[in-house]
């Protein structure tokens, strides 16, 4: 005998089948609801509804906020076709979520199909804030245990309730992915309510609803009277749901916009394509253009206001500008600019009053600009933008609306000939550039206000026949940044600042879509990008010798086993990146040693050792800043002292130098913040912490964090933006968190306990707007837990592979 075939509860029932799509895509009509009581107005918050489709292809679900950023629903409901699985990106329909304070967000992408169920999961294009998500129950509820479905589909009376609805049902009975149910009395799972929770008695998801005979329900034949529905099991998807909503480490960038007599920032996750709800203001500059670059902790702007040419930077540190001041050389009547970073020194080009191109150096290393500018050649140039390939600078003009480019070798100092981009183009009014690998990609605003593009490959020496047509209108101004494989465009047009997005791989782009803030006004746009780590490396002292793991921060991968990679007995240890190369310092026999690891030829170096002579050391933290080497350790009285290796010059100092006010140390850990090392320790089961000026070599006075943690035993620090995370065990192995925002100067009231048991090492390390934290006990495991501090949120403990015999430090480092 066959089995009987549900009906999809998205368009026939509270649950949605694969195979009612079909109908659901004929169906104009709007969603329908289970047809129980109305839910209170804050139970099942966490439900929101979904609207996928235009007025002429619509279709509505329901669906469950797990994670701020992402909904857990029926696969069906975005599937183009039934029965199929849907595919990962962005939603093949406009979709939207309406959130139950009444807040609407976009869908910008699914994750894909569960691999044998009808499951996947929504991402919204900005968090929902200030709704706890559901949680998800870890086992599935008996055979005749009581559930309950949640919806925003039709009741029995009415077709757009517009309000959720919950209906009471029966667990008949399981198999791996699904669960039968059936509804009490007359509640039944009716159009729209597909994608909704089913909930345990504790509250918690078990299933998302599928498929229902949708008996009762309105538009329903008055003669089906089946209640019976089928949800996909949710309760044994954990690893799955964990690997889709961890948090991201995109690429950061940072974005400069001039207009109305003033300026204004903006900072962008790549990774999430998400931006901040507003535009700062920076100062009453007026400016006429700008450009910016990022430069380690600082973002490098230059901009034209009067005809002059002035720098500022703003230290994300700190989250200050340090002020306009002009370069040397005195330019005026400057028309358009462009800076480009090679190493340390940011190379700033001109377009000066007579149409010819000049250039200026900053060597931000050696602390100098260059005396004057320096005319480069040029006739009747109006604008110029720069990209960089290694030590080359790639620089693209617009003259007499048309589009000519250069190439300047900083190792040489020599300029090419100019020559004009193939494509004949004509009618250029500004200009941008961006390089992805050694080609570099070229966008242009043409007379029609729409944005063009040239793809010069230095690979295969040639350039594109000819520019191509891209979208936009009314544009005025534009610039663009690199991401992976993926340039990112900004735009001006009507005073307005929006995006847009190219797949190199692919070539194809997104549509544009307005920045939020409400910025009006703008007259130009730079933006500069970070690149966000890509890499971590762990390294533990265990047992007699060193151990290391390395692990992907886009897929959470690390190898099977940890690596014995030999040389002294480490007791204590610490690591910086060093411009790609990991730094080790460690402790052996109380004397301190370094050496390195370069993750990308995976070679080690031998341990050498550190100069002064110090002996009976403790404990040992560094930093590295601007190429010097700042290490701090505890002696054996538990003073503190610290040691300078200066890489710029080659040598160590001689000795090492105590560091008044510090007696009774146990425990140290430090991060570089801008020029800054901020220092943190334990004495006497408290945390205290103090910075040290690079610039001027002095130390604030130690001050005890505030939230009265009396037992730490071990502790760790990294820094995202301007904040601090301080993390510390506690005497019961449990990790303790604690934060200083010291922009806000002020830390938060209490250290928050996160959790876990047995943990007797912590080390953590920043990538993008992620803390990553890995800790280490007595059983020789180490695991790994994650804060998004873009929504304070910590992810579930998780074990990295392998068992360390007798651990007795750890330490983490992320690299690009």
């Amino acid at each position: 005998m066959s089995a009987p075939h549900l009906r999809s509860a998205r368009m026939n029932g509270l649950l949605v089948s694969a195979t009612a799509v079909a109908a659901a895509l004929v169906s104009a009509g709007p969603a329908q609801a289970v047809t129980g009581p109305e839910a209170a107005a804050d139970q099942y918050a966490h439900t929101v509804k979904l609207a996928i489709g235009d007025e002429a292809d619509s279709r509505s679900c329901t669906g469950t906020l797990i994670d701020p950023r992402w909904v857990l629903t029926a696969a069906s409901c975005f599937a183009t076709t039934p029965d199929k699985p849907v595919p990962a990106g962005t939603p093949a329909f406009r979709s939207t979520a309406v959130l139950s304070n009444s807040q609407t967000r976009d869908i910008v992408e699914v994750s894909g199909s569960a691999s044998d169920r009808d499951v996947v999961l929504a991402r919204l294009a900005t968090p929902a804030a200030g709704i706890t998500p559901a949680k998800r129950a870890d086992r599935a509820p008996a055979a005749g245990a009581p559930v309950t479905a949640a919806g925003f589909g039709r009741t029995k009376t009415e077709w757009v309730p517009g309000k959720l609805h919950t209906g009471a049902f029966t667990v008949n009975g399981s198999d791996a992915t699904t669960l039968a149910i059936s509804g009490q009395g007359a509640d039944a799972l009716c159009k729209g309510d597909t994608g909704g929770p089913l909930l345990d008695a504790a509250g918690e998801i078990v299933a998302v609803n599928s498929r229902s005979w949708q008996g009762g329900c309105l538009g329903t034949n008055p003669a089906e009277t089946r209640t019976g529905a089928v949800s996909a099991r949710v309760d044994d998807l954990g690893a799955w749901i964990a690997q889709v909503v961890a948090p991201r480490n995109g690429d950061q960038v940072s974005l400069l916009a001039a207009g109305g007599g003033t300026m204004w920032s903006q900072v962008g996750d790549l990774g999430y394509g998400e931006y901040g709800a507003s535009w700062g203001k920076v100062d009453g500059q007026d400016v006429s253009r700008v450009s910016t670059v990022r430069h380690g902790d600082s973002v490098r702007a230059y901009a034209i206001a009067g005809g002059r040419v002035y720098g500022q930077d703003l230290d994300l540190s700190t989250g200050k500008w340090s002020g306009w001041n002009q370069p040397p050389g005195d330019a005026a009547g400057a028309k358009d600019i462009s800076a480009a970073l090679v190493g340390d020194t940011v190379h700033v080009l001109i377009v000066g009053s007579d149409g010819n191109l000049y250039q200026q150096a900053a060597d931000y290393r050696a602390g100098r600009w260059n005396t004057q500018w320096t005319a480069v050649g040029a006739v009747g140039l109006s604008h110029v933008t720069s990209a960089v390939t290694g030590t080359t600078v790639h620089v693209q003009g617009i003259g007499g609306g048309g589009v000519y480019g250069r190439d300047y070798d900083t190792h040489t100092g020599k300029w090419s000939a100019w020559g004009a981009v193939p494509g004949g183009v004509s009618g250029a009014v500004d200009i941008a550039s961006s390089t992805i690998g050694n080609t570099v990609h070229v966008q242009i605003i043409g007379s029609d206000g729409g944005i063009w593009t040239q793809v010069g490959n230095y690979d295969a020496g040639r350039w594109n026949d000819a520019w191509t047509k891209v979208g936009g209108t009314g544009l005025t101004r534009i610039s663009s940044i690199p991401s992976g494989n993926r340039v990112e465009l900004y735009a001006v047009g009507d005073g307005r600042v929006s995006k847009a997005s190219m797949n190199t791989t692919t070539g194809s782009w997104s549509a544009f879509t307005e920045l939020q803030g409400g910025l009006s006004g703008a007259s130009d746009i730079g933006a500069a990008v970070s690149v966000t780590p890509s890499k971590v490396t762990l390294a533990a002292a265990a047992g007699s010798t060193l151990f290391s793991q390395s692990g992907r921060l886009d897929t959470g991968a690390f190898g099977a086993e940890w690596a014995n990679v030999g040389g002294a007995t480490v007791s204590n240890l610490t690591a910086v990146d060093h411009g790609g190369v990991v730094r080790y310092v460690g402790i052996a026999d109380g004397r301190v040693y370094d050496r390195t690891y370069d993750p990308r030829t995976r070679a080690w170096g031998n341990w050498t050792s550190v100069p002064g002579g110090a002996t009976g050391v403790k404990d040992v933290s560094a930093a590295m800043i601007n190429n010097v080497l700042h290490v701090q350790i505890i002696g054996s009285n538990g003073d503190l002292f610290s040691q300078t290796g200066d890489y710029n010059a080659g040598r160590w100092n001689d000795t090492w130098t105590p560091v008044a006010g510090a007696k009774g140390l146990t425990g140290i850990a430090s991060v570089k913040a801008g020029p800054f090392v901020r220092l943190y320790g334990i004495n006497g089961g408290r945390v205290y912490g103090r910075d040290f000026d690079s610039r001027t070599g002095n130390w604030t006075a130690w001050g005890e964090l505030p939230g009265n943690l009396t037992d730490a035993t071990d502790i760790a620090v990294s820094l995202t933006g301007h904040t601090v995370h301080v993390q510390a065990i506690g005497s019961d192995g449990a990790l303790n968190t604690q934060t200083g925002d010291y922009l806000a100067r002020g830390w938060k009231p209490a250290w928050t306990k996160i959790g876990g048991s047995g943990l007797t090492r912590v080390t953590s390390a920043a990538a993008a707007n992620n803390v990553l934290v890995y800790a280490t006990g007595a059983d020789g495991k180490v695991q790994n837990i994650t804060l998004d501090t873009t929504l304070g949120t910590w992810t579930d403990w998780r074990a990295v592979p392998g068992t360390l015999t007798s651990p007795i430090d750890l330490t983490a480092t992320t690299t690009k």
